[in-house]
């Protein structure tokens, strides 16, 4: 099969989606990403059988798809957020914000009638878009990619136990909403060998065991994360993070890092068997807490969670999207 990507690459997340297609050759398949800076090159997919567009749904992208639908292609259109969400409720909550909701949802809604088959990550993205007219919708969950992996063995201080975080800009509504700053401030006081470390949002801790990372290269994220005891993912129950997926939890894991996460969307149906507790609305101090006291726990939640994430890489899960591919093109050449 030749299958064509048009990917918004600018978003981490296409590591998930369209770059992690880029295995497929492992399963004979011919894969083509015809991005280019900012230009979509539909001449390089002339006669390509499939082609997958991750989020894009602006007018240039709706031209390119109908140019290759018309030339006979199957396309699938992917998004793992909601994106029409976040614009309303998380990053801009102004008039200028609702207005730019209402733009993407009616782009997406045209995206949707042009894709042969839509895949999102969760049940409440797939339950919307079947709302918003699409024919066919796939749940494909974020999988690994190859480049995630740890490389290193990070320098660790004796008898500390380290509480991380890997975090987004839109996760400052989740640190106001569940009070983490004050649940992760509480127990730097009360413990002088607890550690905290966020990677990505400045969590606003001004103590002595806070370290903020900043921002790190998806390739070198694995062996920062891999510095952490204890991987955590509150998540406030909002429509944007009900439509999230569960990668997070998978990259703790892989790296060999329990985890405690919020029981919401994709996190609900896991637990000790993925290497991690879910923790309700004002518990997360004595979960914090009930692990930080139990290196033992610690341990064989670790050891799941890399038994878990082993069968949760790009590369063991080609089948699953394979599957979407193929339907594509059979609803394409049937239509």
């Amino acid at each position: 099969m030749r299958v064509g990507l048009f990917a918004e690459l600018a978003t981490v997340n296409s590591v998930y989606r369209a770059l992690g297609l880029q295995q497929l050759p492992r399963r004979r398949h011919e894969v083509c990403l015809a991005v280019e800076g900012d230009r979509l090159r539909t001449d390089m997919l002339r006669g390509f059988d499939v082609v997958h567009v991750y989020r894009l749904h602006d007018e240039r992208a709706r031209r390119a798809v109908k140019e290759l639908r018309e030339g006979g292609a199957a396309i699938i259109w992917d998004n793992d957020d909601d994106l029409t969400a976040e614009i309303q409720g998380i990053s801009h909550s102004t008039k200028q914000g609702a207005l730019k909701a209402q733009r993407a949802r009616a782009g997406i809604r045209r995206m949707l009638e042009l894709a042969h088959v839509v895949t999102t990550t969760s049940p409440a993205l797939a339950e919307q878009y079947c709302a918003w007219g699409a024919a066919r919708v796939r749940v494909v969950d974020n999988f690994l990619p190859a480049r995630y992996a740890v490389s290193t063995s990070p320098p660790r201080e004796d008898h500390t136990v380290t509480i991380g975080w890997t975090v987004g800009a839109e996760h400052r509504h989740d640190l106001l909403a569940l009070g983490m700053r004050e649940t992760l401030k509480d127990l730097l006081a009360a413990y002088a060998h607890v550690r905290v470390v966020s990677i990505g949002l400045d969590l606003g801790l001004s103590c002595a065991g806070y370290r903020r990372q900043g921002l790190v290269q998806y390739g070198e994220l694995a062996d920062h994360v891999a510095g952490f005891d204890i991987g955590i993912a509150p998540l406030d129950d909002i429509p944007f993070n009900r439509a999230r997926s569960s990668v997070k939890l998978k990259e703790y894991a892989a790296a060999g890092v329990s985890w405690l996460a919020s029981p919401i969307g994709p996190y609900a149906a896991l637990g000790e068997r993925q290497g991690g507790r879910l923790v309700p609305d004002g518990a997360w101090y004595r979960e914090l807490e009930r692990l930080v006291l139990d290196a033992r726990a610690r341990g064989k939640l670790a050891k799941r969670g890399r038994k878990w994430a082993a069968g949760q890489t790009v590369a063991a899960n080609l089948a699953v999207w394979e599957d979407v591919l193929a339907e594509a093109v059979e609803v394409a050449r049937g239509s």
